[in-house]
């Protein structure tokens, strides 16, 4: 993919794919996702945890610029994601009133999961056409830590979101939320080559 005639690496397409996924009308109600990267956690924070020596680093892989636009996008993409939870989830005064903030925090916590998610494409990608057995083999690993993170956070707020809300509409919460995150895993997965 090019962008101003320049290749964009994977890691800019898929915060593209995401602002795609949000931006998409869904045909039943759906919960936008995003997170706030800023530029200096999307190299600091949750780098897999130590990948092999001969693999690159996510900021040896994306220039400042990048992560600017990535930052950019992902926060556009939080409005929007906000947008189609409001919609989907019809709460009267006092449940947005306790609700808000709760999801505020659950995007936090989910943002940084995802920040995790970021980098690891990241040093897949610097590493692609030298990837090692041993590389694959941490990089699986750290994907299914990040996908343990990533269902333990949705675990840690079910009981929060029941002190809040009725069942039902944590319920649809959740399955508002899946939505989103599948539509936008599935078309992430699509652009993500294959190992070699």
């Amino acid at each position: 993919m090019e962008h101003l005639g320049r290749p964009v690496p994977i890691v800019a397409f898929a915060a593209v794919l995401v602002t795609a996924a949000c931006t998409t009308k869904p045909q039943q109600p759906a919960a936008s996702q995003t997170q706030t990267l800023s530029p200096s956690s999307a190299t600091a924070q949750s780098q897999p945890a130590g990948p092999p020596a001969a693999a690159t680093a996510p900021s040896d892989v994306v220039s400042g610029e990048i992560l600017d636009e990535i930052a950019l996008t992902r926060a556009a993409i939080q409005t929007r994601r906000q947008a189609i939870v409001t919609s989907a989830m019809d709460l009267t005064a006092s449940e947005s009133q306790a609700f808000w903030p709760l999801y505020r925090d659950y995007r936090t916590d989910m943002a940084k999961v995802d920040d995790r998610l970021v980098n690891l494409i990241i040093v897949y990608a610097g590493n692609y056409n030298s990837l090692t057995d041993d590389m694959a083999a941490k990089l699986l690993t750290d994907y299914l830590d990040i996908e343990r993170a990533r269902l333990d956070t949705k675990t840690q707020y079910v009981p929060r979101f029941l002190g809040v809300l009725p069942a039902t509409k944590v319920a649809r919460f959740y399955q508002v939320d899946n939505k989103l995150d599948k539509k936008i895993q599935a078309e992430l997965a699509a652009e993500i080559p294959l190992t070699r």
